[in-house]
């Protein structure tokens, strides 16, 4: 019975080593699919569409944009961007396997979020196209059909309509003006019944009115709607929440692979365990002497033990062999006696070549010896350890591993063996490394981007409280950067932008940072400065490198570079108000001749905000009567006889007095007011000279000033053969002055303008000459008829200089060409003396006469005109 129950026991026990042979094997199975779960594949498809559709949403902005400012005029991009982006509606939905449930969920929701931000979005930019559509239609008739109604009226049309017409174009022209204000002026010009003479009607003009009144306030309020970044912070949301998962699964699955590692070496060692009770049962069978019939059924089923043994043990073999992960097994004394061909392939070692040596040979030097004792008192302590090392491979290379380390022990808990497995993470340290950069790093030129840099001035700033040193935030911005993309294109402005920054790099310390804040602006953070005047001399090398030509794809280009300097904690205690004095000070630079840098000032910010209160006055200046013109003589060098006159703009603001135009003519040209004021000021000095001519007074050419704007983009032959009709006024009686460099931006177009103005008989002088191009023979194809020599050279002609040759020279060149000669800025007498012996036509200068307002100027040509009469 005894011998009985010791067979039973034993077949007891064999099952058990099955099953838990069996056990073993399913874990590692599912171990394995669970660390294969993370695709590097499925995320980069997933990245690469989130991609697309974050450039498709800019470049909806950019076309919505350009149609509202009428530089696009179809709507077929707007179709195809919104396209492109429904097209990866169905790749964001499929999120890539592997992140967890919650992941998924948060991922899931943002994205149902932003495809219904997207889809508002869409309907909004339907909204404007067809509301758009209708506006642009009447604001581009309403011109046309005023200038046809106003010159049909069989005598002058009433003020009112006249103030209604210019604030309907104000309002086209993006000027903010009272709704109500119009539909109210609207409503009372339609009760009045008004009728002109012609084939439109002021009716058709009011409907054409209405639709702009009503629909550009729809078109503004819509694009601001659709230019609100929602979309895009949801797509950073999105892209942020995916990578916080995808990092989450990656670290998910390095912990099953652990596990893995862990159940693979209790594998190896239950089959070391197997081979040891083989044996043992061996030698035990061979001592059994006793009962042959219960010897021979024992026989039998150690037989049929051995077999499972046998097939199991090549069960482990193959597993041993055909492993991916490398495996090491050592004895007791840590000499190598057996490693699978994973070992070889990953560290590049034959089995021959180690077998018989200590591990020590991949030994890559990475970990001190601190490392290993506490590596093996764990070992030696609880039989097992893993963690993350660096070995060496035979060529020499070296590369991170993640290691487990078993010990093996007998019966009696000696340890006889050391199984080791570990596996090459080389590819997930760079994965992680990459993940890490990208959301850091400025993808064209590898800079650290805003989310870096912030981290970086905080650093910096906590440096500069412990050692009490300075901190600066330098903001550069390249100098006509625009100019490189619109005419050589983006590819090239991109390398450009890349070989600057390596340029930075390499005049900045190793302690510094230099930032890519998006377009051509650079931010540069200099910590733990010995006085402020590093700041400087950090700026001026930067822009120094920057100033060096370029090769790019056979062009040699030459950039500049305008810097503004803010300092910690003078200037701010925030990063953000740092950056945002530093872009102050860079935009003075900018203002005070680029390629140059200035720190910032208290001066700087009143002038900032005092250029802004300004600016926003100048809206609704002109319906408010504050812009005047003021007069100016010019007089024959002969016989200092009245010729003629320049007008003169000055703006009367009621706190600030008068304003040069020096400072709000470009203010004009910024916000598209100098069309109106431009058109206005032709029509008032037409106005003028009929006042002018109706009180007696002598008649003589008046000189009005065109801005660059106004020539480029109005009709300008059209609105001066309109004021001369309205006026009666005969053509001669008005000319036109433009800047030499005006006529050289579009020669072709130019010439066209020019020679319909001469058709007209107005007169065209060229003013400020000698200050830009000044090419006489260039402008011989235009037909002008006056030179004014700038008053730069003027002033000089009481010194000897060559500023003296060159005033003398213009004047010879010019009357080559049959050119009038006219100095401005003629001061003395003898300035007026070198002049007149060198054959100037006419003089103007405040020798002859300050510019002064109409009604002063009446008695110099009531003067004159009695000079003139015959006695």
């Amino acid at each position: 019975m005894s011998a009985e129950s010791a067979v039973n026991r034993e077949a007891w026990r064999r099952l058990g080593l099955i099953c838990g042979f069996a056990a073993l094997l399913g874990l590692l199975f599912w171990l394995f699919t669970r660390a294969e779960l993370v695709s590097q594949q499925p995320h980069n498809a997933y990245m690469q569409s989130l991609r697309r559709v974050l450039q498709s949403d800019v470049e909806l902005n950019a076309a919505v944009l350009a149609s509202y400012s009428n530089l696009l005029h179809n709507y077929d991009p707007l179709v195809r961007h919104i396209a492109d982006i429904r097209a990866e509606e169905a790749g964001l939905l499929a999120v890539p396997d592997g992140l967890s449930e919650a992941a998924r969920g948060r991922l899931q929701a943002l994205v149902e979020r932003l495809q219904a931000s997207q889809h508002e979005k869409a309907e909004d930019i339907d909204r404007f196209k067809r509301s758009g559509s209708v506006l642009r239609n009447s604001e581009m008739y309403f011109p046309q059909a005023a200038e046809d109604v106003l010159r049909q009226a069989d005598k002058r049309p009433p003020e009112e309509l006249e103030q209604f017409i210019r604030r309907i174009m104000a309002l086209s022209a993006g000027t903010l003006v009272a709704g109500d204000r119009l539909r109210s002026e609207l409503t009372h010009l339609r009760r009045q019944n008004l009728r002109v003479e012609g084939p439109l009607s002021i009716n058709q003009l009011l409907v054409h009115a209405e639709q702009i009144i009503e629909l550009r306030p729809e078109v503004d309020a819509l694009v601001e709607r659709i230019l609100r970044p929602a979309s895009s912070q949801l797509l950073e949301e999105v892209t942020s929440t995916y990578i916080e998962g995808y990092e989450e699964a990656l670290h998910r699955a390095g912990h099953y692979r652990q596990i893995l590692y862990l159940a693979t070496v209790l594998l190896v060692a239950y089959a070391l365990y197997a081979l040891v009770r083989f044996e043992r049962d061996r030698r035990k069978l061979a001592l059994a002497h006793d009962d042959l019939a219960i010897a021979h059924h024992d026989l039998a089923e150690r037989y049929a033990a051995q077999l499972a043994a046998e097939r199991q043990l090549r069960l482990y073999a193959t597993v041993f062999t055909n492993a991916t992960e490398g495996m090491t097994i050592t004895d007791a004394e840590s000499h190598i006696v057996a490693v699978n061909p994973a070992f070889s392939a990953i560290s590049g070692y034959s089995a021959e070549e180690v077998i018989g040596r200590t591990p020590a040979l991949l030994s890559s030097g990475q970990q001190g010896e601190d490392f290993y004792r506490t590596m093996w008192r764990e070992l030696l302590s609880r039989g097992h350890w893993q963690g993350e090392i660096w070995n060496r491979r035979k060529d020499g290379g070296i590369y991170p591993e993640w290691l487990s380390i078993a010990a093996v022990r007998d019966d009696r808990g000696t340890t006889t063996h050391y199984i080791g497995i570990f596996i090459d993470i080389s590819e997930r340290k760079q994965s992680e490394a990459r993940i890490h950069h990208m959301a850091h790093h400025d993808v064209l030129t590898g800079l650290p981007n805003r989310l870096l840099l912030e981290d970086r001035v905080n650093q910096a700033m906590l440096k500069s409280k412990r050692s009490s040193r300075p901190m600066a935030l330098v903001f550069v911005d390249l100098d006509r950067f625009k100019n490189i993309n619109d005419t050589l294109g983006h590819e090239i402005g991109d390398q450009l932008l890349v070989q600057a920054a390596q340029r930075g790099l390499a005049v900045l310390r190793d302690t510094d940072t230099l930032s890519r804040q998006g377009g051509d602006e650079f931010v540069i953070v200099l910590p733990e400065l010995e006085q402020r005047q590093d700041a400087m001399h950090a700026a001026r090398k930067f822009l120094a490198a920057l100033t060096q030509p370029y090769m790019l794809a056979g062009h040699e280009l030459t950039v500049t570079g305008s810097a503004g300097i803010a300092l910690y904690p003078d200037d701010g205690q925030t990063v953000s108000e740092l950056l945002r004095k530093a872009d102050a000070a860079m935009y003075r630079a900018k203002e005070e001749g680029r390629n140059t840098y200035r720190f910032f000032s208290a001066e700087i910010a009143t002038a900032s905000l005092g250029e802004l209160l300004l600016e926003n006055s100048l809206y609704g200046a002109l319906d408010r009567g504050e812009l005047l013109m003021y007069y100016q003589p010019k007089v024959d060098a002969a016989s200092g006889q009245l010729v003629g006159i320049e007008a003169l703009m000055r703006w009367q603001h009621p706190t600030h007095g008068m304003v040069p135009p020096g400072i709000f003519i470009p203010m004009a040209e910024a916000n598209g007011l100098i069309h109106t004021i431009g058109e206005w000021a032709i029509r008032a000095v037409c106005a003028q000279q009929r006042a002018w001519l109706d009180a007696g007074l002598a008649a003589v050419p008046v000189a009005v000033n065109i801005s660059a704007q106004q020539f480029a983009q109005q009709d300008l032959p059209q609105i001066v053969a309109g004021a001369l009709a309205e006026y009666a006024l005969p053509a001669q009686l008005l000319e036109l002055e433009l800047t030499e460099s005006l006529l050289m931006r579009n020669a072709g177009r130019a010439a066209e303008v020019l020679d319909t103005l001469r058709r007209l008989n107005i007169k065209v002088a060229i003013d400020d000459f000698g200050t830009g191009y000044s090419s006489l023979s260039y402008l011989k194809q235009f037909p002008v008829q006056v030179l004014k020599i700038d008053r730069a050279f003027v002033c000089e002609i009481d010194e000897s200089g060559e500023s003296v040759k060159l005033a003398s020279a213009i004047i010879a060149m010019a009357h080559e060409l049959d050119l009038v000669v006219v100095a401005e800025g003629v001061e003395n007498a003898c300035q007026r003396d070198y002049l007149h012996r060198h054959g100037c036509d006419q003089f103007q200068g405040y020798l002859f006469g300050l510019p002064l307002p109409a009604t002063e100027l009446a008695g110099l040509l009531a003067l004159d005109h009695c000079r003139d009469a015959p006695a």
